[in-house]
């Protein structure tokens, strides 16, 4: 029944005019205390819940904001997702998601529903760092934009990343010191920011060890767990297999990991295996996974920590902040010294 009751039939049981009414319900502009306390009784009375979004119109706000991520389902995204979410909704705020599939033309229309909705912040994981017309848009429009995970180094926009050079030229370093001469590269694809970023690191870890790159241990593919499972048969079936492999995202390594499975090869006496993204199964695989940890929580803070300054600021462009956060080389067993 609350539901049906309106601002009219409030001011009709208060003898009000409706434009009283609202200012009372919307607490805007002047109305006497004996008439305030006449309108609230009879809301009060007849079960009125005043409509959000005639607030929001009010008071210049929605108390909303949008996740634009390339899937939910990674668990990488999904766990900050949930960090982000738990600290946002201490000051009010909910969070609506937008899963794009790492295709950016879904991107700007989730950028572009979400706009519509009026909300008050984006955190955006951008799909491609050619196409960035609608993130520009969004903040032009005033709307509050923290990137996350894959930073934008030409936009003036704040970020939240790992230093994704560092992480994977220390793992990449740490197999090379085992002995290991041809490293697999596996990843989805190079229009990603984080990706471009990770695979530098594996060049410089190379030419810091006075090595070439070879671009035939090189494989980039789509961005499913199915995607990797078909890029890791290509390495592990190439007449130039590599004695290592280092992978670019959660979804890779569970795609590599099912991939040498069905073909019967042993990890790590038949190739060794570093993932990126710690997953907490991946302590209970045989052998457990040596991975690239990124601190999750730490991101979700710093997302969450920027996006309610710049709301607070109504997304006002001044002095955009990036914040490079360390990961950490977790050893396991899925990578020994190569013979």
């Amino acid at each position: 029944m609350s539901s049906k009751v309106t601002v009219r039939d409030v001011a009709k049981d208060a003898g009000v005019s409706s434009a009283t009414a609202s200012r009372v319900m919307g607490n805007y502009g002047y109305v006497s205390d004996e008439v305030r306390a006449a309108v609230l009784e009879s809301a009060r009375k007849l079960g009125y819940r005043p409509h959000a979004l005639a607030k929001s119109m009010v008071k210049g706000e929605t108390k909303t904001i949008g996740f634009v991520v390339g899937d939910i389902e990674n668990p990488f995204f999904a766990s900050l997702a949930k960090y982000v979410n738990a600290l946002i909704s201490l000051q009010g705020y909910t969070m609506m998601v937008y899963t794009t599939d790492e295709n950016v033309e879904e991107e700007v229309r989730g950028v572009d529903s979400l706009l519509s909705k009026q909300v008050d912040g984006l955190i955006i994981a951008p799909s491609s760092d050619k196409e960035v017309s609608h993130i520009l848009a969004a903040q032009s429009a005033g709307v509050a934009v923290v990137l996350v995970d894959r930073p934008l180094p030409n936009l003036d926009i704040d970020c939240v990343s790992v230093d994704n050079v560092q992480a994977m030229q220390e793992a990449v370093s740490f197999l090379l010191d085992l002995g290991h001469r041809e490293i697999g590269f596996l990843s989805d694809s190079l229009e990603i920011s984080s990706n471009q970023e990770r695979l530098a690191g594996y060049t410089k870890a190379h030419n810091d060890h006075g090595l070439t790159v070879d671009e035939a241990l090189i494989k980039v593919t789509g961005y499913t767990v199915m995607d990797g499972y078909r890029g890791a048969v290509g390495l592990l079936s190439s007449p130039q297999r590599p004695s290592a492999v280092v992978t670019a995202n959660n979804f890779m390594t569970t795609g590599f990991l099912l991939a040498a499975h069905d073909m019967g090869i042993v990890i790590p006496d038949a190739i060794s295996l570093i993932g990126f993204d710690e997953l907490d199964w991946y302590k209970l695989t045989n052998p457990p996974i040596t991975t690239i940890a990124q601190p999750i929580k730490r991101i979700g803070q710093e997302v969450s920590r920027l996006l309610l300054s710049r709301m607070a600021s109504k997304g006002e462009i001044t002095h955009p902040e990036t914040v490079l956060l360390s990961t950490h080389l977790t050893h396991r067993n899925s990578t020994r010294k190569f013979a």
